[in-house]
Formats: structure tokens, sequence, C-alpha cells
């Protein structure tokens, strides 16, 4: 019997996952949980699933850290992501947690069976708009030229709108440093002024709104 574990913080969509894998023989969901902290708290107690169906955006720790978590820990358990988002950085942030497979949540039943038999088996499978999302990240500017910690600090000061003294005195850094902060964050993220920066930093979720 292949054994399942299911994570999402929607009660209603636990259940219908429940009733669909019901529906599969020698599959059997062992356990279901909301969030990532309880799933690893789970593991920890030795039971190991074949397989996660595992969410993305859940609170306290999302998908994307949790199957990092998991794919550290036990290597051997496969993950397959189930969400409804496939942007750029939910997508690039699944294939580098290492999850085994990417599936829309709005697929059909018959296909979301077909993915999980892939993964289960071994296939790594990803749904093709997932793909395509993939496909279009390796051009992001800040995806090829990842920010610093200092520098995602200083880009989310500029986003407020401070001046670099500002930010110096806020990081307690020099305006020097701050400087050339700002410089190396115009160019890793191909803009020429603090207002592009700005835009682009809250397009693609760089900061904390």
């Amino acid at each position: 019997m292949t054994t399942l574990l299911l994570v999402d913080d929607h009660h209603i969509v636990r259940q219908g996952l429940k009733f669909l894998v019901d529906s599969m023989t020698d599959y059997e969901v062992v356990a279901d949980f909301s969030d990532g902290r309880e799933v690893i708290g789970y593991l920890a107690e030795g039971v190991h699933p074949d397989c996660i169906l595992m969410d993305l955006v859940m609170p306290h720790m999302d998908g994307i850290e949790t199957t990092k978590y998991i794919k550290q820990h036990y290597p051997d358990i496969k993950i397959l992501v189930l969400s409804s988002y496939i942007d750029e950085e939910h997508v690039i942030g699944v294939m580098e947690a290492g999850a085994d497979g990417y599936e829309v949540k709005d697929s059909e039943p018959g296909q979301l069976i077909e993915t999980i038999n892939k993964v289960v088996a071994g296939e790594k499978y990803f749904h093709p708009a997932v793909m395509t999302a993939a496909e279009t990240a390796v051009s992001l500017p800040h995806l090829k030229n990842k920010l610093s910690k200092r520098e995602l600090e200083v880009l989310e000061e500029m986003t407020k709108g401070h001046t670099n003294k500002e930010i110096a005195d806020i990081l307690f850094v020099s305006e020097k440093t701050v400087k050339t902060h700002v410089s190396h964050i115009f160019t890793k993220l191909e803009v020429t002024d603090r207002t592009q920066a700005a835009i682009y930093a809250m397009t693609y979720n760089l900061i904390n709104k």
C-alpha cells in the first residue's frame, strides 16, 4: 500500500484530496496537516509516507521551506506540490527546494491521479504552465543576479522613499556604503533609478510590504 500525506491549510481541499485518493487502489492517506511545522513534527516521530502532496502558501511554514527541509532530512520521501500559484518566484523556489513534481490545483482529477502515479514511481513531473514560468524566470534579473540580504534591506528602505543618509542611519552603516549598495541594486535589477527599483521590488515581492 502506497502511503500519502496531505498538507494544505484549507480543510475542504484536504477533504477533497482524501476523497480522490479513496478512489485510487493501493493508495492510502495516513495523515493530513494544515502547515509545514506540523508535518515536520510528524515525520520526526518516525512515520514516513511514500509521498507528500504539498500546498505552497500556508501559515507558520510555507510549502517551499517545508519541502526544502524534508528533502534535506528525508530525501526518499517524494513531494508533489499542488498549488494554484504558477508565478516565477514560486516555481523557481519549488524547483530549488527539490520537489519531485508540481501540479496545478484546477487540474482534472484524472490528471492529478496520473501525476501522483508518476511521482510515486520516481518520475519528475511539472505541469506545462509551471515549465513555461520556469523558462521565463531564467531571464528575470533578480533571479539571474541574487541580491544579498543587506541589498534587500537597502531596497526595502528605498521603496519607503528614504534617502541614502536616512537609510544609513536606519541600518547603522555609512552613507558611502549605502551608495555602493544602491549602485549594486541598480545593476542587478537592470534599472536606472530608485523609482524603477521600487516598482520592480513590489512587482516581484522582493520586500516585506
